[in-house]
């Protein structure tokens, strides 16, 4: 039930406030499973992808996020999946692939934490591990002008436009090998395409 009010006023505020410009929603499979990987520029951004996204997506988000007043009760109300950052958690990843198999849908912001936009993006392995695992599509998605209309620090939000450019499908089957390196420079190169 929170996930539908947080989903519909999202979408009423980032249209009609933020001017929200969706480019590439064809991309977006109609049901799940799918991950989604994003760049992580602004603590809206998790916001920007419930609002148009119409499966519900389960984000695994930093856990230091939970903590946090608002973000936290959000967090934990929308059933997201807290991570640590070191290491790998076999509960978590188990978990996480549970969603895909079940036809869920996964939101990760594979850069492990907020970066400045014009720092550009770097992606960790996690995200196309687990949809090589998984056997499920990864869709690529990059939010721009989030950062502007909350900066890291800030307490209110400014108004800025925010524009999600959604890239093509990339397809992960269990016969790409489970190389660290390649699977980040997977990521990478599709995210480059869009950013």
């Amino acid at each position: 039930m929170l996930y539908i009010i947080i989903k519909n006023f999202s979408l009423i505020i980032f249209k009609l406030i933020f001017g929200l410009k969706i480019i590439g929603s064809k991309n977006i499979p109609k049901t799940g499973p799918f991950v989604i990987v994003a760049n992580h520029s602004s603590l809206l951004d998790g916001f920007v992808l419930v609002s148009f996204v119409k499966p519900k997506i389960t984000f695994m988000s930093a856990a230091y996020l939970f903590k946090m007043n608002f973000y936290g009760y959000i967090l934990r109300g929308v059933g997201a999946i807290p991570v640590q950052g070191k290491g790998s958690d076999i509960k978590l990843i188990k978990e996480a692939i549970k969603i895909l198999q079940t036809g869920g849908v996964l939101g990760i912001f594979p850069e492990g934490r907020i970066v400045n936009e014009k720092d550009g993006f770097s992606a960790k392995a996690g995200a196309a591990y687990l949809a090589v695992k998984a056997e499920v599509p990864i869709i690529p998605m990059a939010i721009k002008g989030a950062d502007k209309a909350l900066p890291v620090g800030a307490k209110l939000p400014k108004l800025n436009k925010i524009e999600v450019k959604i890239g093509k499908p990339i397809s992960c089957s269990k016969k790409i090998k489970l190389n660290k390196k390649i699977l980040e420079d997977t990521v990478n190169s599709y995210m480059k395409e869009i950013y």
